[in-house]
């Protein structure tokens, strides 16, 4: 315990290190990017101008910078529209006014205004914030022209350095966010598969993979935001000339697994409508035989949303037909066992006479049936096939994966196969399990 003990945090450091580093990397190069700004504006209108300045012209371009370094082309333009409507009406009432409580509320009153004639949108707030920093900034005593001047600078700064600069699009954050979300899908149907395994099902077992399920929103909620930022800023940035645009694979692919997502809730809505409670009550036991097919089924649902996200991160980083043929294997053992499944169900509720519990029992092989069909292999694999077509032969963005992925053959998924031991639907005549030619 003694020697493993510092070990351990030195371990623990290195790794909060690593993820510290990841994770600032990209704020870091933005705080260079703005600071190069404001330095760059600074020196060049202290090249062209004679006399005393101020420092609008470095404000100037820090605010347009930040303001045309995200987004699309069009969103791009509207808030590089808004900073400079704010600018030039506290620059006018600077050179007129100069900075009073009436003069502050003019700049607010006319930006807004503008900001609602010009339909600025969201973006219209950054109007009166832009025209009140201009406006306490012009406090000295400088020529108008040269306040003008120095403005344009900035503002000429503040377009060109993106362009000549851009930012890095977060794609392989963008990707692994999509595959985290698959991957907090599958540990929801691997634990709620061993916890059935383990003991019978109670609808407060059910109840609590119910709520890790809808905890997967959050996941899905962080995924949007940057695959949504990825598509904005593809149109806007410089770097993705000549590149195949990513985002609608990463788009499709976190639109498949919220579509999971919702089966997966309802899969286990009307599994807890399908056991007792604690004490017993409500509906009959599921049986051995069934509860155990329940749980092979629900642990290769999982396996299956996990291959998918696999799948789709490796779209993104080149390499995809592993993956493809891993989710093909996966959805072909899923369709075997679901199809066990439902034989048991129906041979369960033919000997209890119940056609409400089989019809009860038909909302969770429809939840599952309806991730089979969102995950359908096949389907993923025209849709790439028709994403590569009209890509042409433009290359990927470049390496965007945080680790690479291990070789995978058909030997080992034929191995996977076997060490997992699931049950094959029977052959014609008893003559064994049904096998892929």
């Amino acid at each position: 315990m003694t020697t493993r003990g510092p070990q351990a945090v030195r371990d623990w450091a290195t790794q909060a290190g690593r993820a510290l580093l990841v994770g600032w990397r990209p704020d870091t190069v933005n705080l260079v990017r703005m600071t190069t700004a404001a330095v760059l504006a600074y020196v060049i209108t202290r090249a062209v101008t004679v006399g005393p300045i101020d420092l609008t012209c470095s404000l100037t371009a820090i605010l347009v910078t930040q303001a045309s370094a995200t987004g699309s082309l069009r969103m791009g333009m509207v808030r590089v529209g808004a900073v400079l409507t704010g600018i030039g009406v506290a620059l006018v009432v600077s050179i007129w006014v100069g900075l009073t409580w009436w003069s502050l509320a003019v700049v607010v009153f006319a930006s807004l205004l503008l900001g609602s004639l010009f339909r600025l949108g969201p973006q219209a707030l950054e109007t009166p914030i832009s025209g009140m920093l201009i406006l306490g900034a012009s406090l000295q005593n400088t020529a108008a022209e040269t306040r003008v001047l120095t403005t344009l600078i900035g503002a000429g700064v503040g377009i060109a350095l993106p362009l000549l600069w851009p930012p890095a699009i977060p794609v392989g954050r963008a990707a692994s966010s999509v595959r985290d979300v698959a991957r907090r899908l599958a540990e929801v149907f691997s634990s709620s598969a061993t916890a059935i395994d383990e003991a019978p099902v109670t609808a407060g077992s059910v109840a609590e993979h119910l709520r890790a399920a809808r905890d997967v929103e959050d996941d899905l909620g962080r995924a949007g935001e940057l695959v949504g930022q990825v598509g904005e800023m593809w149109q806007w940035n410089t770097r993705t000339i000549g590149r195949a645009d990513v985002s609608p694979l990463l788009r499709s692919g976190l639109d498949s697994l919220q579509d999971c997502a919702a089966a997966t809730r309802a899969l286990f809505v009307a599994l807890g409508h399908e056991v007792p409670d604690e004490r017993g009550a409500g509906p009959q036991e599921f049986s051995d035989e069934v509860r155990a097919a329940v749980a092979v089924v629900l642990r290769d649902v999982g396996s299956c949303i996990d291959s998918f996200g696999q799948l789709v991160e490796a779209e993104v980083s080149g390499d995809p037909e592993q993956r493809q043929a891993l989710l093909d294997d996966s959805v072909e053992l899923l369709r075997e066992t679901r199809a066990i499944l439902t034989e048991l169900m129906l041979m369960e509720s033919s000997r209890d006479d119940g056609s409400d519990q089989w019809l009860l029992r038909g909302s969770i092989l429809r939840a599952v049936d309806r991730i089979l069909q969102v995950l359908d292999a096949q389907a993923r694999a025209a849709a790439h096939a028709r994403w590569r077509t009209e890509q042409g032969a433009r290359p990927l963005p470049g390496p965007t994966m945080s680790q690479e992925f291990a070789p995978l053959d058909r030997a080992v998924l034929a191995s996977l196969r076997r060490a997992r031991g699931r049950p094959r639907r029977p052959g014609p005549r008893g003559t064994g399990p049904t096998r892929r030619p």
